[in-house]
């Protein structure tokens, strides 16, 4: 099945082709084709809970000791958060994975993509029931770009059914997944500083007030919190939400989740 686009326009898209032709020309692959959400059975609560714990298992045969518990219910936030703790400990800011030693041995590449693993699974098991959507991450593409000033006045709260955004490129929390994930196991706050090629497909409508809200209030109510990293009222850096990049082709939203539930993989991205 192929999903068509129309690009859209801004100062920022040419940033985020550029991204893409470079993914395509390092020959990075997709690094979870399979991050379909939402959108079909396959990722029933047993199943997402075996797959994730099945990452970890594999995490502690390599680096014995690395993860100190499991999880058992897919609601335990807390331990959600435990667990991406220990991903954000090890994998550290963006590429500084890359000075890791516990990489640095034969399985050290199999480490990586089973904490990347857990990572995403963690994310899954938290919109388990949500909003469907599909994203596109190129895992081993450099993540050295980092949004301007103008780029930020194009972020958006709001979401249009088929509608392209730029995804999270860094390693942390930003403002909006500590709004919503209460979590006290976090290493770093994160704002959206960063991009890359990654993007999120999502497939339902919102304006984006309700979410607004949430995220000014989680911030008016930790004020001081980010008061003491250095950030201050209506710094640009805490700016949420993301950039629109392009808008599906369509003629029934229901024939498209439909015709998508039928699948469980994404082969390939182009622009033409």
């Amino acid at each position: 099945m192929d999903l068509e686009f129309d690009l859209v326009d801004s100062e920022f898209l040419p940033k985020w082709v550029d991204c893409l032709l470079l993914s395509q020309q390092r020959q990075d692959p997709i690094s979870e084709p399979w991050a379909f959400y939402n959108l079909n059975d396959q990722w029933s609560e047993q199943y997402t809970l075996d797959f994730l714990n099945d990452n970890i298992d594999a995490c502690n045969r390599i680096h014995p000791g690395m993860f100190d518990k499991k999880i058992f219910d897919i609601n335990d936030q807390d331990t959600l958060n435990y667990l991406h703790s220990v991903f954000e400990l090890h994998h550290g800011q963006l590429d500084t994975w890359q000075d890791n030693p516990i990489f640095d041995v034969e399985q050290g590449n199999d480490l990586r993509q089973h904490l990347s693993h857990i990572n995403q699974t963690i994310h899954r098991c938290e919109d388990i029931g949500g909003k469907p959507r599909l994203r596109v991450v190129y895992f081993d593409t450099p993540k050295t770009k980092t949004f301007t000033s103008e780029d930020y006045a194009l972020f958006t709260n709001s979401i249009d059914f088929g509608g392209v955004y730029t995804c999270y490129a860094d390693v942390g929390k930003n403002l909006e997944s500590l709004a919503i994930d209460d979590d006290d196991h976090h290493h770093d706050f994160v704002p959206n500083t960063h991009y890359s090629t990654d993007f999120i497909v999502k497939f339902c409508n919102d304006n984006g007030v309700e979410k607004t809200n949430v995220y000014q209030n989680f911030y008016n109510k930790n004020k001081a919190y980010f008061d003491n990293l250095g950030y201050e009222d209506n710094d640009i850096r805490l700016t949420t939400g993301a950039i629109k990049l392009a808008q599906l082709v369509y003629d029934s939203e229901q024939d498209v989740l439909q015709q998508i539930s039928k699948y469980d993989n994404i082969q390939s991205v182009q622009i033409i």
